[in-house]
């Protein structure tokens, strides 16, 4: 048994147990009356026998029980423990997972997240009076709750406040906090102004993570300062029966735009075989239902099967077309009771049929013109001469395009009013894009086939003879790779949206003659890519491409007009306020609840978007027995933290008791 407030213990049994027992020794001064008689008065006559200020001290229950009664009290003063484990010494980093796994409700009734922060709650009653700690929430980013700090109280009251998400998880950002707090460490305070740092700088931090393990990329976690050994996992829940959607397309039938086709990817995550109804709702409305059978997700021994299905888990469901020529959104519902209800529903925001309207900037290129004829466009064609010298009401519609894309082979420009371009064998002229010399004999390295401008598209096809070095900044993305210079990227900036091919479809030679710079265009994939890359920019064809994007992901909102402020109402139907002023678009991150956006101001087409989960990390719940981090792995405690019982509850019963008696002996001794 230890001792949380000893210092108070002592304090009260020297202001109480002496004076206790000092008026034992003492006597009260009797007054002497004369009576006729003395038969009655024998205990007073016994009293009178020692009316002197002290006397020889007797044995007396009374004393025995009452010194009791004082002793327990001063004990419990001292807040006793009964120790089971030792209470952790120096500095501590407690990192709760509030992602959207950790909203699944146990069988207790609570949810992951609520019994994390009960189990973090111990944590801190465990702690040495002279440690520190630190909280940290995590999802997709994290967030440093509590900075050190000494108050247990303070602590507590702050992982209270943690909210629960409906984002995907990543420890990454969080170890990289933790460790940076642990190189420069402040005591935080409560009052401003008096925070303090430590007499010892960078300590040895022990960490606790109260997480159900479904956190993703964890091996690729790299510990600068932590000791694995002193990272301590305890793992929350234990449900695993789950269903999610993991993608949802909602596409225009391409000869006939009229007619929408919409398909969706489901997959048992749970232990038993599952029959369910998959709901195709339009605006509200439902205008399909189909019944689907899954097999379990996870095998006899309990194996997670990520992340490919395993055992016929997943199925993609195709709704019957529909002929639907409005814009809005389109959802799918999954009819199950499971225990991650985020994942049973997708959202996709389709726009009406129309044709892109594209102007083409060539001066030649025959191969081009052929690619773009069968598409569904509204083309618009310039010289490279004649795009710089137009007027600018002939390219703008007030401060943005005029068209929905504009594509330029072979020329570099500066003249880019807001909106959507693809250039080929060249680069826009902004800050962090350059070009530079030309790169042959180099072959394709790389590539991103989960990009949704190359969904469908066999790259393996593509070989060019010459490319452009790019040098872009940081943000842009690679989607596909050379061996020393990317080949395709995709950037936005100021709300436009930038494609970039190092390479063209034709080369020039030194005479002036043009010839082929590959011969991709002859194959099936090169028209995938075209209407891909025209559907994802123009973003007029297709539901899925830039109008959803994960919980916790930034979108970028054009504006039609200069607007102080632009109103969001979020699916909890909270509104927020964002300021406007003096720019032409908005960047908006509050978007970690799954659901649609709706926007009150900007262009029509980007009046709403969707946040779906798509996440099989997520979507898989049952709890992680270990976690890899980097090349080593943290193997998850029993799902509750050991705690030091307090033993004062029992010292006051016992008070309570003794009390009793004393007060039944007093009375015995009075009245006999």
């Amino acid at each position: 048994m230890n001792f949380l407030n000893p210092t108070a213990m002592a304090v009260a049994a020297a202001l109480t147990i002496p004076p206790l027992v000092a008026l034992y020794f003492l006597k009260l001064k009797r007054v002497i009356r004369p009576v006729p008689s003395t038969l009655l008065w024998k205990r007073a006559v016994e009293d009178l026998q020692v009316n002197s200020p002290f006397q020889r001290l007797r044995s007396s229950l009374l004393l025995l029980l009452q010194l009791l009664v004082l002793i327990a009290a001063a004990i419990a003063l001292g807040k006793p423990m009964f120790k089971a484990v030792q209470s952790q010494e120096g500095t501590i980093i407690l990192l709760i997972d509030q992602s959207a796994s950790m909203n699944v409700v146990e069988s207790d009734g609570r949810t992951r997240l609520e019994t994390a922060k009960a189990q973090a709650r111990l944590c801190i009653d465990n702690m040495a009076d002279d440690a520190r700690a630190m909280v940290i929430a995590f999802c997709d980013r994290a967030t440093v709750v509590s900075s050190f700090d000494t108050d247990k109280r303070a602590l507590k009251r702050k992982i209270d406040d943690i909210d629960a998400t409906q984002s995907t998880s990543s420890l990454q950002e969080a170890m990289t906090l933790a460790e940076a707090y642990t190189q420069n460490i402040i005591i935080g305070s409560e009052e401003a102004g008096s925070d303090m740092a430590p007499e010892s700088v960078a300590p040895i931090a022990t960490v606790f993570l109260f997480s159900d393990g479904r956190i993703e990329r964890t091996d690729q976690i790299s510990l600068q300062r932590f000791d694995v050994e002193k990272i301590r996992m305890t793992t929350i829940g234990q449900r695993a029966d789950n269903i999610g959607i993991l993608a949802m397309a909602a596409r225009r039938n391409y000869e006939q735009p009229q007619f929408l086709e919409v398909t969706a990817m489901v997959r048992n995550f749970g232990f038993q075989p599952a029959t369910l109804d998959a709901v195709l709702l339009v605006e509200g409305q439902t205008v399909d239902i189909q019944t689907l059978t899954l097999e379990a997700g996870i095998a006899v021994d309990g194996e997670t099967a990520l992340p490919e299905p395993a055992l016929g888990s997943a199925q993609v469901i195709a709704f019957d077309e529909i002929e639907y020529e409005g814009g809005g959104v389109v959802e799918v519902m999954l009819r199950v009771d499971d225990a991650l209800p985020m994942d049973n529903r997708a959202w996709a925001v389709v726009q009406p049929p129309r044709h892109v309207s594209m102007l083409l900037v060539a001066d030649e290129n025959p191969y081009l013109n052929d690619a773009l004829s069968p598409l569904p466009l509204t083309l618009t064609r310039m010289t490279s001469e004649e795009y710089e010298s137009a007027d600018e009401e002939e390219l703008t519609d007030g401060k943005r395009s005029a068209f929905d894309l504009v594509m330029l082979d072979r020329h570099s420009t500066r003249r880019l009013p807001q909106g959507n371009y693809f250039f080929w064998g060249s680069a826009p002229d902004i800050d962090g894009v350059s070009t530079g010399e030309l790169i042959d004999n180099e072959v394709i390295f790389n590539w991103d086939d989960t990009h949704p401008i190359l969904r469908h598209v066999g790259v393996d096809s593509l070989q060019a003879f010459e490319w452009l070095r790019l040098v872009l900044p940081t943000e842009a993305v690679t989607i596909i790779d050379g061996e020393t210079s990317p080949v395709l990227a995709y950037l936005t900036r100021d709300a436009s949206q930038f494609l970039i091919s190092a390479f063209s479809l034709v080369a020039e030679r030194d005479t002036g003659d043009l010839l082929k710079n590959t011969y991709w265009m002859a194959s099936a994939d090169f028209v995938v890519f075209m209407q891909n890359a025209v559907s994802y920019l123009g973003s007029t064809m297709a539901g899925s491409g830039a109008k959803s994007v994960q919980p916790g992901a930034a979108i970028m909102l054009p504006l039609a007009e200069t607007v102080p402020n632009v109103l969001i109402q979020r699916p909890d139907g909270v509104v927020d306020r964002v300021s406007s002023v003096g720019v032409q678009s908005v960047l908006y991150a509050r978007t970690r609840a799954v659901g649609t956006y709706r926007v009150d101001t900007g262009p029509p087409e980007n009046d709403t978007f969707a946040v779906n989960l798509f996440n099989a990390v997520e979507s898989a719940i049952q709890p992680a027995p270990q976690l890899a981090l980097g090349a080593d792995a943290v193997t998850a405690q029993a799902g509750s933290v050991e705690t030091n019982e307090p033993a004062w509850p029992y010292l006051l019963l016992t008070m309570l008791v003794l009390l009793v008696l004393e007060w039944a002996v007093y009375n015995r001794r009075v009245y006999v």
